[in-house]
């Protein structure tokens, strides 16, 4: 792994995913991420409290679910949030999700072994559950209405002959 140059310390970008660098105080490093990994766990609950408030969802998530899902070399996938009747996950990244490659590479892992086992998966900024929580609701409200729909008109494919084929 890369050293991460950090003011005078040297730390593996694994290493600064979780926690800030010793050269400041926590927040202050320009190379610390803007939402801290105790602030994305303070938004994912706060999140999940919200979406038990609404009559749609109430009583349908659960929070921290492990899925017996091989990942990264253990024999669980953990996700923040589950909706298991619809198989909708939701996840909610901080900045370093994006900022780091590894992590967004691993995030990209997840999202395709999810979706490889049936689950519709649904990404927002942890900053976003703050600014913009009428949008993520509302995101997360559509998603379950189009599942419910789709469980429920289940068809066959259909498929469709072209012309001279």
């Amino acid at each position: 792994m890369t050293p991460v140059a950090c003011e005078g310390s040297f730390e593996t970008a694994s290493i600064r995913r979780w926690r800030h660098c010793s050269c400041t105080p926590p927040g202050q490093c320009r190379k610390t991420p803007r939402v801290s990994r105790g602030q994305e766990v303070h938004r994912r609950r706060f999140l999940y409290r919200r979406l038990e408030t609404l009559t749609e969802t109430s009583g349908r998530f659960r929070l921290n679910v492990a899925l017996p899902i091989p990942f990264d070399g253990l024999g669980t996938l953990e996700v923040d949030v589950l909706c298991a009747d619809a198989r909708l996950v939701v996840e909610l990244d901080g900045g370093q999700h994006l900022a780091d490659p590894v992590a967004y590479r691993r995030d990209r892992r997840k999202d395709q072994l999810l979706q490889k086992n049936g689950y519709f998966v649904l990404r927002f900024l942890a900053e976003d559950v703050g600014k913009e929580l009428d949008a993520v609701l509302d995101a997360i409200l559509r998603v379950l209405v189009r599942r419910r729909q789709s469980a429920t008109r289940a068809e066959p494919l259909k498929f469709v002959r072209r012309g001279g084929e």
